[in-house]
């Protein structure tokens, strides 16, 4: 029996909605265009938010441990420091760095952790002596980190005894190609010949005046006892400060920086386009909600004469009410649909047609959630022509004809 009258609510519905196609075709429309926006905003944003991470930690580590700025007052009583464990102080080095790694590597949530050697050399050739940065890094995790080796424009990445890697905008300025040979001199005077290996390119002026080398060479050639920092990627950019903050308070003789403490500013342009984007989606929601509800509201109007008859031949008000709420769920499923495909025709085509260096980001959420918003929105603004429905009197409606 409810089987039956189940489907003379959604025979009633569908006439209804067919009866009055004009109106039905325009409040179609309206909920596409607006799926369609919510779609493409929010789908362009993320795209664009995920490249802006990936151009700024993509390459680039998301935690670095340092040496603190200052040595402890107290050692405790008995000589142990971090977790028991730790028996020298940290002060313009890292020595035990082994361990951090160790414990970085042990936390699911960090996916790569390496030491790192820093120094500040001269590269010699001929009469010109040219200031550089050399940056020690380990064979994998180190070169993995900086995706050095995805970069490559020339060469080999390979760290050898003698065999450098240069960033780009340095190699240019000074005038070095693959196999070409080099001093470089520390600041004891100390000079050594260096081979260039391969040349790479990291999007980043700063990288990309690099000067790339094995670790262990790094450390010699500076006389660098223990490691300069460590650095760590995680699996969620995002995470980057908990995982910090974990690490912090465990650690006391060396300080924890993540790559949002670097980024404040662009951490505050992500959050006001997520807000703004936010903001738009939901005056859309509101747009369609009351157009839906102005729709069948007319329509709650315009038929009474059929529901006044349909209520004196038995339908009853939750019937009668349920019609109405069928009509905007119908609605809502079509336009969501129609929608979402206009939504990807504007978005591949804003993106062919303007040549942007990012994709669009389309999951699970930027795909259903324009939808799921759109059938809630429907089904709830058709409760207010339900309910005029529901208390519609068919003696009334028969008597004034």
């Amino acid at each position: 029996m409810t089987s039956r009258a189940n489907r003379y609510e959604w025979m009633i519905a569908l006439r209804f909605l067919v009866k009055g196609r004009g109106q039905t075709l325009l409040i179609i429309l309206g909920i596409a265009v607006g799926v369609a926006v919510q779609f493409f905003l929010s789908s362009l944003i993320n795209g664009l938010q995920v490249d802006l991470i990936a151009n700024t930690v993509g390459s680039a580590p998301h935690l670095l441990i340092l040496p603190a700025d200052r040595a402890p007052a107290d050692r405790g009583l008995d000589g142990l420091s971090d977790r028991g464990r730790f028996l020298i102080e940290e002060n313009t080095e890292i020595h035990s760095w082994q361990q951090y790694v160790k414990d970085l590597l042990a936390d699911p949530r960090v996916k790569r952790a390496a030491p790192a050697a820093n120094g500040q050399g001269f590269v010699v050739r001929g009469n010109t002596v040219s200031a550089v940065t050399v940056k020690g890094l380990t064979v994998e995790e180190g070169l993995d980190i900086y995706r050095i080796r995805e970069k490559i424009v020339a060469g080999t990445p390979n760290l050898g005894p003698d065999s450098v890697l240069l960033g780009s905008s340095l190699a240019q300025r000074l005038t070095l190609a693959v196999g070409d040979k080099f001093f470089l001199r520390n600041d004891r005077g100390v000079q050594m010949v260096l081979r260039v290996g391969a040349i790479f390119d990291l999007g980043a002026a700063a990288g990309n005046e690099l000067l790339v080398a094995d670790i262990d060479l790094v450390r010699n050639f500076f006389d660098i006892k223990g490691v300069s920092l460590i650095e760590a990627q995680v699996q969620d950019v995002f995470s980057a400060e908990a995982v910090a903050r974990d690490f912090g308070r465990q650690y006391k003789r060396v300080k924890l920086e993540s790559w949002q403490e670097k980024n404040r500013d662009l951490l505050t342009a992500l959050r006001s386009q997520s807000t703004s984007s936010i903001t738009i989606q939901f005056f859309v929601i509101l747009s369609i909600s009351l157009a839906i509800a102005s729709v069948l509201g007319i329509a709650a109007v315009q038929k009474q004469r059929q529901l006044g008859i349909l209520k004196a031949m038995g339908t009853t008000d939750r019937s009668a009410s349920r019609i109405f709420i069928i009509q905007g769920a119908l609605l809502g499923a079509v336009g969501s649909l129609l929608g979402l495909g206009l939504g990807l025709l504007m978005g591949y085509g804003f993106v062919a047609g303007t040549q942007a260096p990012f994709s669009l980001e389309i999951n699970a959420g930027t795909l259903f959630t324009p939808i799921v918003l759109a059938l809630l929105a429907a089904v709830v603004a058709s409760t207010i022509p339900a309910r005029r429905a529901a208390l519609l009197s068919p003696i009334e409606v028969i008597r004034n004809g």
